[in-house]
């Protein structure tokens, strides 16, 4: 116990002095978990102009929810009351998550990003608050992201894991608040995560143009990246998702999420 009094008034002292990051943008990678966030964090990481957190700004904070904390890992919107914020809202103390945030960077990048998926629910508040800020929304097929988040919390994350219509709805919901609350931010841009597997040169070079900065090294694209602990190229996966699913579980996701996936312009699987 006196270990931890000690970490904790050795962290409130090192917040105090620390200074408020004034970067020339903060980039926020956000969209529904499984979308492939962090694969774009990293890449976007390695370029020498953005400076990017290590890890979730979630997890780096003690002002935003923590899912993992509240036992609500890849599902923030089985509790949106807590996470949605908008321009409206009073929200947590943003000059301590700029300093808890500014504590842990190890670059010199003028830009900072920051990748959480759940602030998918809280962009207007988040552009309200950090000035010059830039939204990347990623978007991925809801039947492999549907898998993914009923594959991976489970057994790991919740004892009896999440259903393939709450991981479902997860992804309908996550995504319905981005495409709402997209039209009423300065700097957006969208990327699918089929197009960044598929053809990462033309999708890095049009965000980095999006950013303003210069184009990333290709050498970066060509490399393996470790994500949730998988060492792999830059490839599409979700081939191996789909070929997870039976027609029966096909059934189950299809009527949660058929309506979104119309919007961006994803195929409806045909189920009996």
């Amino acid at each position: 116990m006196l270990r931890e009094c000690i970490g904790n008034i050795h962290r409130e002292a090192k917040i105090t002095f620390c200074r408020v990051p004034e970067p020339e943008k903060w980039v926020f990678v956000v969209g529904c978990y499984n979308s492939g966030t962090t694969l774009l964090r990293k890449i976007l990481g390695s370029h020498p102009q953005i400076n990017a957190l290590s890890a979730e700004g979630q997890y780096l904070t003690d002002q935003l929810p923590s899912d993992h904390e509240i036992g609500l890992s890849r599902m923030w919107v089985k509790r949106e009351d807590i996470y949605r914020l908008t321009e409206m809202d009073e929200g947590p103390d943003v000059t301590r998550i700029k300093k808890e945030w500014g504590m842990r960077l190890e670059g010199s990048g003028s830009l900072i990003l920051d990748q959480t998926p759940a602030n998918a629910a809280r962009t207007r508040w988040i552009q309200k608050n950090f000035n010059n800020s830039y939204f990347i929304g990623m978007i991925r097929d809801g039947y492999a992201v549907s898998e993914g988040i009923s594959r991976k919390a489970n057994p790991v994350h919740s004892k009896n894991g999440w259903s393939l219509k709450d991981a479902a709805y997860q992804w309908s919901r996550s995504n319905e608040i981005l495409l709402e609350d997209s039209d009423r931010l300065d700097n957006f841009a969208w990327c699918k995560y089929e197009d960044l597997t598929e053809n990462p040169s033309v999708e890095i070079k049009r965000l980095t143009s999006f950013l303003g900065i210069t184009d990333i090294d290709q050498s970066a694209l060509k490399r393996s990246w470790s994500v949730h602990e998988r060492d792999t190229g830059i490839r599409n996966m979700n081939g191996e998702s789909f070929g997870r699913l039976t027609g029966e579980q096909v059934g189950i996701i299809t009527p949660v999420i058929e309506c979104m996936m119309g919007k961006f312009g994803y195929e409806i699987h045909l189920y009996d």
